[in-house]
């Protein structure tokens, strides 16, 4: 199976060859043209998974400390990039520093990490917005317990396949725990364990639980929709909502609890509804969730650290004297074109505001298609059908870190929060619902950091904006006042439910955006999108993202790095 669970069977050519695992290429190839050029910059930036102290000056909120502001989000004055036009300033080209590289790659987050450590010798350079690396797999460190801000776990991969060599290549294994329990709820106060074996349901619910089971089954089995998503079944289901697909094949009527469940479940893998949703995109992560979830210490912002360790080891290859530069943080691309030269020509701001050039032979744009689309310079005239295949709806997250000065007694990875069932059903009720969905146990993975005095832990909350305005509401009238007194009201509800004290909290972290994702509508695979988002422009500029499919998922992020490394190598 591909995707989710595994993709690389067939058909890896140089990228099994020739990229290797291991150590084996971590030497320098053909490296910059200028790596001593003065204007080379010393901007590893800050590490994905970093630790936090306390804060010196927290604010209160519902009677809990909070942090002053947004974690994750350090744009300055609340100028949020490509939110308006970038380029207007640009001074004139020719007066610009320039500098050279054979690949370079744009965004830092897992897309990006992941194509430049595959293609590790040609010296990739990789362009950060934030300070930090990790985009939406960033995360953090209290004490000796690591969080995520973003992205929390992957699907086991299968024994000896790509995905299993690869992570192991980066020694994720060395810190993982697996999680094969079934799905944990929430439910006025209590906490269910065998939910979806029955536990909370009336005895009338059971044939369509029993119905909906099954269906699990089968659908993570002989007919799992799989990336690329190519078999003429698999676009026929693309076309049906999730929910239509269930109520179809369960055909009896839906318990108001199960509704419920998947529900949460959609809002917090898909940041949408089972209304919303693609059918074959809802079971494509669903489904997959039977095989089990490789865990992290602080989530995916682990994988990331490891791949931001190994590229900043290139660094060690540079001679004395040099900066490094293979890992450019606070560096804004503001525009990618074509050069006269044959090159692509990418022009960025650094972190003290000067704008420079880099001429590359081949760029990998590793961040979200709506910016993109205000990078790529003249694009809707140039390429007018991948221009609009970019256009796609976003949803909002926001994310909750709750340090706490104790264990959590409750044993969990990840409990959805059910309430009293009444989860939302459509787009309305989801924007006056403002609720978080789930919460994840941060000891739960092993720290891979020295363990400090005392026992402390992180409850994380997964809060999905499930309707259009969300992104908006992160921003406008006081934003983190009103997430903050939410999120303690709910806090004081939840917090007796897994055995803690209000006292255990030492700190509330926000984030916002921590996991924002492309609405995966019915129809967007079927209609062709993901091919024109993974055609590369002018042959030199390729696209890797989880935008490609619409699916938010580590696995795509990596299946596209790997098609993208192996037919950029081919050409270098």
């Amino acid at each position: 199976m591909h995707s989710r669970r595994e993709f690389l069977l067939t058909g890896m050519g140089a990228v099994a060859a020739g990229l290797g695992t291991g150590a084996l290429a971590r030497a320098a190839g053909a490296g910059l043209v200028n790596p001593c050029d003065p204007g080379s910059l010393p901007l590893l930036g800050t590490r994905p998974l970093a630790a936090a102290p306390l804060t010196v000056n927290p604010k209160t909120f519902g009677g809990f400390r909070f942090a002053p502001w947004f974690t994750g989000d350090d744009f300055p004055d609340q100028h949020i990039p490509f939110h308006t036009d970038e380029t207007p300033t640009l001074p004139k080209l020719r007066s610009l520093a320039v500098d050279r590289a054979r690949v370079a790659v744009i965004g830092g987050g897992i897309s990006g990490l992941s194509t430049a450590y595959m293609l590790r010798r040609f010296n990739p350079v990789v362009f950060e917005l934030r300070d930090r690396f990790g985009g939406a797999a960033q995360g953090g460190a209290w004490q000796d317990t690591p969080y995520t801000l973003g992205s929390a776990y992957v699907i086991t991969p299968d024994n000896g396949g790509f995905l299993d060599t690869f992570y192991r290549d980066i020694r994720l294994h060395e810190h993982v725990r697996v999680d094969n329990d079934p799905l944990t709820v929430e439910l006025n106060g209590e906490i269910l364990t065998n939910y979806i074996h029955g536990e909370g349901f009336e005895p009338g619910d059971m044939p369509a639980l029993n119905a909906y089971r099954q269906l699990v089954n089968r659908m993570a089995g002989s007919m799992y929709p799989d990336v690329p998503f190519t078999a003429p079944w698999m676009l026929a289901l693309d076309q049906l909502t999730f929910k239509q697909h269930i109520e179809q094949e369960v055909a009896l009527p839906i318990p108001a609890l199960l509704v419920a469940g998947i529900q949460a479940y959609c809002y917090s893998s898909f940041g949408a509804g089972w209304e919303e949703i693609s059918a074959a995109s809802g079971w494509n992560f669903l489904a997959a969730e039977e095989f089990g979830r490789w865990v992290f210490p602080g989530g995916n912002a682990y994988m990331a650290d490891r791949l931001w360790e190994e590229l900043g080891a290139l660094d060690a290859n540079t001679p004395q004297g040099c900066h490094p530069s293979h890992l450019r943080a606070g560096c804004k691309v503001v525009d990618v074109r074509m050069d006269r030269s044959g090159d692509v020509r990418v022009t960025y701001q650094d972190r003290d505001g000067r704008y420079r050039i880099m001429l590359a032979e081949h760029v990998v744009m590793a961040n979200s298609k709506h910016i993109v689309r205000h990078m790529l310079h003249d694009l809707r005239e140039l390429d007018e059908a991948k221009y609009n295949a970019m256009g796609l709806e976003y949803r909002a997250y926001a994310m909750v870190n709750v340090l706490l000065n104790t264990e959590i007694p409750t044993e969990f990875y990840d409990i959805f929060l059910l309430r009293d069932g009444a989860f939302p059903t459509n787009v309305g009720q989801a924007e006056q619902y403002f609720h978080a969905t789930d919460a994840l146990d941060g000891s739960f993975t092993p720290s891979h950091l020295p363990p400090q005095p005392g026992t402390r832990n992180v409850l994380t909350f997964y809060w999905p904006l499930s309707y259009p305005t969300g992104r908006f509401e992160l921003v406008l009238n006081d934003p983190y006042e009103r997430f903050a007194n939410a999120i303690a009201a709910q806090l004081r509800e939840v917090l007796p439910t897994l055995g803690l004290d209000e006292a255990a909290v030492e700190e509330v972290r926000l984030t916002r955006w921590g996991h924002a994702l492309p609405l995966a509508e019915p129809g967007f695979i079927a209609s062709g999108n993901p091919g024109e988002l993974l055609r590369p422009f002018e042959g030199r500029v390729h696209f890797v993202n989880q935008d490609n499919w619409a699916l938010p998922a580590v696995e795509n992020c990596v299946f596209d790095a790997v098609n993208v490394s192996e037919r950029i190598a081919s050409q270098l």
